[in-house]
């Protein structure tokens, strides 16, 4: 099959779910005899043909490494004309061009918690950021001919949400060798630790939506309960300053290591001489990075919350804590006893064979095959037509949104004027 993978960004070396959830798709398809060609946003002068990777120009957002366009360069264009098969990785920018350029069934994989992002991103309160979700997911998936949900908690959310395509569960999966088998084991030593210290891990983004002032205010507590208790933190992010200066003001400096982002290739060696991975986060959907650091034989600490939930079974292979509030006793529990927690370590170990990204292409394949002969997308085609969305329909829902977030000068440059054009352009077909 010739197979189109769709995403707002694509940067294998960095950590993020979606965009290696990408990267191991068209590694283990291409090895099944499939041709996957990638169509993601940034420099356009970055496509590379060869990879079949093809980038359109676009606009970044901040720091996240996440770009905004209202169209693909037409050479991608008319590559993704020739798809059989389009599977889209981001709602907004991802799902409306593919239906937009392609002309074969589209799939499309929930990665994310939209309507806790929304809310984070955005500052506003969550009942207005739901109200804004229950239009959006719904508008958006109906340009899709399946929704891909990595959870069944997940698919409960999109349901709630009122999304009215067929939702179908399929996990995230993960490359387990690395895990299992890691090159280049570390050792407390190259952390400046102690074999005999305490050390626990976060893997991830340093931003909002992740809780990490959440995270530290919780191990500062169970710091004060064990001495010998120390935290490493790998990744970048917008919050990373704050967070330093949070440390510094809880005085856990010299118990707190902020380690970068180091190559994904080489997380593996990292969490080797960890004792337990934890997270303060409760808007993930499927966590990569929990399934890895349980491939790796280490025990879980978290929230409990729909994805974490689907995938720690407390007790057994990690801890739950029921709010945020009782993380320090979870993360004590995880060290106090090396032996239970070399147990809990190897239970997570086994837990995460399930997750192995073979079986998850496995019936990704399967799905895609069945798409292909029952081609739900000419039906779609006719409900939707392949023209561009028109700005104007989002007009009212963006501007009061703006009236909640504009600027305290009272200048009229909110949101409006950062995401809309100033008029509407006319849409038009990609033949013309």
């Amino acid at each position: 099959m010739r197979i189109g993978m769709v995403s707002a960004t694509y940067d294998p070396t960095v950590v993020n779910g979606a965009v290696r959830m990408v990267s191991l798709y068209k590694q283990y398809l291409e090895e099944l005899g499939h041709e996957v060609t990638i169509f993601t946003l940034g420099d356009e002068d970055q496509t590379d043909h060869k990879a079949r990777i093809y980038r359109s120009q676009g606009i970044r957002l901040g720091d996240y490494g996440y770009y905004i366009s209202m169209s693909y360069s037409r050479e991608a264009q008319m590559q993704l004309a020739q798809m059989d098969i389009v599977h889209c990785h981001h709602l907004i920018m991802s799902v409306e061009m593919a239906h937009r350029y392609a002309r074969c069934p589209i799939v499309y994989t929930n990665h994310t918690r939209y309507d806790l992002y929304t809310g984070a991103y955005v500052s506003l309160p969550q009942p207005a950021a739901d109200a804004i979700m229950r239009q959006i997911w719904p508008e958006f998936t109906d340009l899709a001919d399946v929704v891909i949900a990595p959870s069944q908690s997940m698919q409960q959310i999109l349901s709630d949400f009122g999304v009215r395509t067929r939702i179908e569960v399929i996990e995230n999966g993960i490359e387990l060798e690395p895990f299992l088998h890691p090159r280049r084991p570390r050792t407390k030593s190259d952390y400046g630790l102690p074999e005999t210290a305490r050390l626990l891990a976060y893997v991830g983004r340093l931003s909002s939506e992740k809780a990490l002032p959440d995270l530290l205010e919780q191990f500062s507590l169970a710091q004060e309960l064990f001495p010998d208790l120390h935290l490493a933190i790998f990744g970048k992010g917008p919050q990373k300053e704050e967070l330093q200066r949070q440390v510094g003001q809880l005085g856990i400096e010299a118990h707190v290591q902020f380690r970068g982002a180091v190559p994904y290739d080489e997380v593996p060696d990292w969490l080797i001489p960890v004792d337990a991975f934890v997270t303060a986060s409760t808007s993930e959907v499927h966590p990569l990075t929990i399934i890895e650091a349980m491939a790796a034989g280490k025990p879980v600490g978290a929230v409990r919350s729909p994805g974490i939930s689907d995938t720690v079974e407390h007790g057994v292979d990690g801890y739950l804590a029921d709010r945020v509030e009782g993380l320090d006793a979870v993360m004590v529990a995880l060290v106090a006893d090396p032996a239970r927690t070399r147990a809990m370590g190897e239970a997570a170990r086994e837990a995460s064979k399930r997750f192995d990204i073979q079986r998850t292409v496995a019936e990704t394949v399967k799905l895609y095959e069945e798409l292909l002969e029952a081609r739900p997308d000419l039906k779609r085609d006719k409900e939707h037509g392949r023209w561009s969305r028109r700005t104007e329909k989002w007009s009212v829902l963006i501007e009061q949104l703006a009236e909640i977030v504009r600027p305290s000068d009272g200048s009229s440059d909110g949101m409006r004027g950062r995401w809309l054009p100033s008029a509407p352009s006319t849409p038009r077909p990609i033949d013309e």
